[in-house]
Protein backbone atom coordinates (compact mmCIF):
# COMPACT_ATOMS: atom_id res chain seq x y z
CA UNK A 1 0.00 0.00 0.00
CA UNK A 2 1.34 3.42 -0.93
CA UNK A 3 1.29 6.51 1.21
CA UNK A 4 -1.63 7.87 -0.82
CA UNK A 5 -3.66 4.70 -0.21
CA UNK A 6 -2.86 4.83 3.48
CA UNK A 7 -4.20 8.36 3.70
CA UNK A 8 -7.35 7.39 1.82
CA UNK A 9 -7.97 4.46 4.14
CA UNK A 10 -7.37 6.67 7.14
CA UNK A 11 -9.91 9.20 5.86
CA UNK A 12 -12.99 7.09 6.51
CA UNK A 13 -15.62 8.29 6.17
CA UNK A 14 -14.59 10.09 2.97
CA UNK A 15 -16.10 13.38 4.17
CA UNK A 16 -14.24 13.32 7.51
CA UNK A 17 -11.93 16.11 6.30
CA UNK A 18 -14.12 18.51 4.40
CA UNK A 19 -11.22 20.89 3.74
CA UNK A 20 -9.23 18.10 2.09
CA UNK A 21 -12.19 17.33 -0.18
CA UNK A 22 -12.55 21.00 -0.99
CA UNK A 23 -8.87 21.26 -1.90
CA UNK A 24 -9.06 18.16 -4.09
CA UNK A 25 -12.07 19.58 -5.95
CA UNK A 26 -10.28 22.91 -6.40
CA UNK A 27 -7.10 21.18 -7.59
CA UNK A 28 -9.08 19.13 -10.12
CA UNK A 29 -10.73 22.28 -11.49
CA UNK A 30 -7.43 24.16 -11.83
CA UNK A 31 -5.47 21.22 -13.27
CA UNK A 32 -8.28 20.68 -15.79
CA UNK A 33 -8.35 24.34 -16.78
CA UNK A 34 -4.63 25.21 -16.75
CA UNK A 35 -2.79 21.90 -17.00
CA UNK A 36 -0.27 20.58 -14.51
CA UNK A 37 2.68 22.72 -15.61
CA UNK A 38 0.52 25.84 -15.74
CA UNK A 39 -0.79 25.37 -12.19
CA UNK A 40 0.74 26.94 -9.07
CA UNK A 41 -0.21 26.14 -5.51
CA UNK A 42 -1.58 29.68 -5.11
CA UNK A 43 -3.99 29.03 -8.01
CA UNK A 44 -5.44 26.12 -6.04
CA UNK A 45 -5.55 28.22 -2.87
CA UNK A 46 -7.54 30.92 -4.66
CA UNK A 47 -9.86 28.39 -6.29
CA UNK A 48 -10.61 26.75 -2.94
CA UNK A 49 -11.03 29.99 -1.02
CA UNK A 50 -8.80 28.54 1.73
CA UNK A 51 -5.41 29.53 3.07
CA UNK A 52 -1.94 28.36 2.04
CA UNK A 53 -1.69 26.73 5.44
CA UNK A 54 -4.74 24.60 4.68
CA UNK A 55 -2.93 23.21 1.64
CA UNK A 56 0.45 22.54 3.22
CA UNK A 57 -1.18 21.16 6.34
CA UNK A 58 -2.56 18.33 4.18
CA UNK A 59 -0.35 18.06 1.09
CA UNK A 60 3.40 18.37 0.72
CA UNK A 61 3.43 19.66 -2.86
CA UNK A 62 1.57 20.14 -6.12
CA UNK A 63 2.65 16.60 -7.05
CA UNK A 64 1.06 15.28 -3.86
CA UNK A 65 -2.22 17.00 -4.70
CA UNK A 66 -2.30 15.59 -8.22
CA UNK A 67 -1.43 12.10 -7.00
CA UNK A 68 -4.21 12.06 -4.46
CA UNK A 69 -6.71 13.55 -6.90
CA UNK A 70 -5.92 10.69 -9.32
CA UNK A 71 -6.25 7.89 -6.76
CA UNK A 72 -9.30 9.37 -5.04
CA UNK A 73 -11.11 9.78 -8.35
CA UNK A 74 -10.21 6.25 -9.40
CA UNK A 75 -11.50 4.80 -6.14
CA UNK A 76 -14.83 6.54 -6.68
CA UNK A 77 -15.22 6.05 -10.42
CA UNK A 78 -14.47 2.32 -10.22
CA UNK A 79 -17.68 1.90 -8.19
CA UNK A 80 -19.87 1.04 -11.14
CA UNK A 81 -23.45 2.16 -11.44
CA UNK A 82 -26.47 -0.13 -11.53
CA UNK A 83 -26.45 -0.24 -15.36
CA UNK A 84 -22.91 -1.70 -15.52
CA UNK A 85 -22.83 -5.27 -14.26
CA UNK A 86 -21.21 -7.03 -17.23
CA UNK A 87 -17.92 -6.60 -19.09
CA UNK A 88 -19.90 -5.85 -22.26
CA UNK A 89 -21.76 -3.03 -20.48
CA UNK A 90 -18.47 -1.60 -19.23
CA UNK A 91 -16.83 -1.56 -22.67
CA UNK A 92 -19.94 -0.09 -24.25
CA UNK A 93 -20.17 2.62 -21.57
CA UNK A 94 -16.49 3.53 -22.03
CA UNK A 95 -16.26 3.29 -25.81
CA UNK A 96 -19.45 5.01 -26.95
CA UNK A 97 -18.73 8.42 -25.40
CA UNK A 98 -17.06 9.99 -28.41
CA UNK A 99 -18.07 13.65 -28.32
CA UNK A 100 -19.02 14.68 -24.77
CA UNK A 101 -16.84 17.42 -23.25
CA UNK A 102 -14.41 16.26 -20.57
CA UNK A 103 -15.41 16.58 -16.94
CA UNK A 104 -12.82 18.04 -14.55
CA UNK A 105 -12.05 14.54 -13.24
CA UNK A 106 -11.49 13.23 -16.79
CA UNK A 107 -9.32 16.21 -17.72
CA UNK A 108 -7.20 15.64 -14.61
CA UNK A 109 -6.74 12.01 -15.55
CA UNK A 110 -5.66 12.95 -19.06
CA UNK A 111 -3.29 15.56 -17.64
CA UNK A 112 -1.87 12.95 -15.28
CA UNK A 113 -0.94 10.65 -18.17
CA UNK A 114 0.98 13.49 -19.82
CA UNK A 115 2.66 14.45 -16.55
CA UNK A 116 3.61 10.83 -15.81
CA UNK A 117 6.25 11.01 -18.57
CA UNK A 118 8.25 13.42 -16.41
CA UNK A 119 7.05 12.69 -12.86
CA UNK A 120 7.59 9.14 -11.54
CA UNK A 121 5.35 9.81 -8.52
CA UNK A 122 2.43 10.64 -10.80
CA UNK A 123 3.11 7.51 -12.86
CA UNK A 124 3.01 5.50 -9.62
CA UNK A 125 -0.36 7.04 -8.73
CA UNK A 126 -1.75 6.06 -12.14
CA UNK A 127 -0.49 2.53 -11.60
CA UNK A 128 -2.19 2.42 -8.21
CA UNK A 129 -5.44 3.71 -9.66
CA UNK A 130 -5.34 0.95 -12.29
CA UNK A 131 -4.88 -1.68 -9.58
CA UNK A 132 -7.96 -0.29 -7.80
CA UNK A 133 -9.85 -0.50 -11.09
CA UNK A 134 -8.81 -4.13 -11.61
CA UNK A 135 -9.74 -5.14 -8.06
CA UNK A 136 -13.22 -3.65 -8.37
CA UNK A 137 -13.83 -5.31 -11.74
CA UNK A 138 -12.42 -8.74 -10.92
CA UNK A 139 -15.86 -10.20 -9.93
CA UNK A 140 -17.44 -8.83 -13.13
CA UNK A 141 -14.76 -10.43 -15.31
CA UNK A 142 -15.05 -13.73 -13.42
CA UNK A 143 -18.82 -13.75 -14.00
CA UNK A 144 -18.29 -13.03 -17.70
CA UNK A 145 -16.09 -16.11 -17.98
CA UNK A 146 -18.78 -18.20 -16.28
CA UNK A 147 -21.62 -16.99 -18.53
CA UNK A 148 -19.51 -17.17 -21.69
CA UNK A 149 -19.51 -13.51 -22.66
CA UNK A 150 -15.73 -13.71 -22.24
CA UNK A 151 -14.29 -16.95 -23.63
CA UNK A 152 -11.97 -19.04 -21.48
CA UNK A 153 -9.24 -18.44 -24.05
CA UNK A 154 -9.41 -14.66 -23.64
CA UNK A 155 -7.06 -13.19 -21.03
CA UNK A 156 -9.14 -11.10 -18.58
CA UNK A 157 -6.22 -8.74 -17.99
CA UNK A 158 -6.05 -8.11 -21.73
CA UNK A 159 -9.77 -7.23 -21.74
CA UNK A 160 -9.31 -4.76 -18.88
CA UNK A 161 -6.27 -3.27 -20.59
CA UNK A 162 -8.40 -2.78 -23.71
CA UNK A 163 -10.99 -0.94 -21.60
CA UNK A 164 -8.25 1.27 -20.17
CA UNK A 165 -6.76 2.07 -23.58
CA UNK A 166 -10.16 2.77 -25.13
CA UNK A 167 -10.90 5.14 -22.29
CA UNK A 168 -7.56 6.94 -22.61
CA UNK A 169 -7.80 7.21 -26.39
CA UNK A 170 -11.29 8.65 -26.19
CA UNK A 171 -10.19 11.12 -23.51
CA UNK A 172 -7.55 12.37 -25.95
CA UNK A 173 -10.08 12.54 -28.77
CA UNK A 174 -12.77 14.27 -26.72
CA UNK A 175 -10.24 16.69 -25.28
CA UNK A 176 -9.18 17.71 -28.79
CA UNK A 177 -12.70 18.77 -29.75
CA UNK A 178 -12.33 17.06 -33.13
CA UNK A 179 -15.38 15.37 -34.71
CA UNK A 180 -15.82 11.63 -34.32
CA UNK A 181 -17.25 8.97 -36.63
CA UNK A 182 -20.91 8.38 -37.30
CA UNK A 183 -22.31 7.38 -33.89
CA UNK A 184 -24.37 4.43 -35.13
CA UNK A 185 -21.46 3.02 -37.15
CA UNK A 186 -19.10 3.34 -34.18
CA UNK A 187 -21.53 1.66 -31.78
CA UNK A 188 -22.02 -1.18 -34.27
CA UNK A 189 -18.26 -1.70 -34.42
CA UNK A 190 -17.99 -1.70 -30.61
CA UNK A 191 -20.78 -4.28 -30.41
CA UNK A 192 -18.93 -6.54 -32.85
CA UNK A 193 -15.70 -6.23 -30.86
CA UNK A 194 -17.50 -7.09 -27.62
CA UNK A 195 -19.24 -10.07 -29.25
CA UNK A 196 -15.87 -11.42 -30.40
CA UNK A 197 -14.80 -12.00 -26.79
CA UNK A 198 -17.48 -14.62 -26.15
CA UNK A 199 -17.63 -18.34 -26.76
CA UNK A 200 -18.87 -19.51 -30.18
CA UNK A 201 -22.57 -20.32 -30.18
CA UNK A 202 -23.63 -23.97 -30.00
CA UNK A 203 -23.34 -25.57 -33.43
CA UNK A 204 -20.77 -23.09 -34.70
CA UNK A 205 -17.85 -25.11 -36.04
CA UNK A 206 -15.59 -22.11 -36.14
CA UNK A 207 -15.65 -18.39 -36.19
CA UNK A 208 -15.14 -16.74 -39.55
CA UNK A 209 -11.46 -16.04 -40.24
CA UNK A 210 -10.15 -12.66 -39.21
CA UNK A 211 -9.66 -10.54 -42.33
CA UNK A 212 -6.12 -9.44 -43.04
CA UNK A 213 -4.80 -6.43 -44.88
CA UNK A 214 -2.28 -7.24 -47.60
CA UNK A 215 0.02 -4.29 -47.06
CA UNK A 216 3.18 -4.59 -49.16
CA UNK A 217 5.47 -2.99 -46.60
CA UNK A 218 9.24 -3.41 -46.93
CA UNK A 219 10.49 -3.37 -43.35
CA UNK A 220 14.13 -4.28 -44.19
CA UNK A 221 16.15 -1.57 -42.40
CA UNK A 222 19.06 -2.08 -44.84
CA UNK A 223 16.99 -1.05 -47.81
CA UNK A 224 15.89 2.47 -48.67
CA UNK A 225 12.74 2.86 -50.76
CA UNK A 226 13.50 4.48 -54.07
CA UNK A 227 17.27 4.55 -53.57
CA UNK A 228 19.27 3.92 -56.78
CA UNK A 229 21.23 0.71 -57.00
CA UNK A 230 25.01 0.84 -56.84
CA UNK A 231 26.13 0.35 -60.45
CA UNK A 232 29.40 -1.33 -59.38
Amino acid sequence: MTEVSARLDAAAPASADELRERLLRAAAAVFARQGYDGTKIMDIVRESGLSTGAVYGRFRSKNDLLREAIVTHSARSSRMGPDVDRVADLITAVATRTDAPLSDAEAVRLEAYVTARREPEVAAALDESYHLFRERLAPVVAEAQVDGTVDDGVDPDAVLFLVRILNLGLLLHRGSGLPGPDAASWESLVDRIVASFGRPAEGDDARPPTPTLDLDLDLDPDRTTGAPEDPR
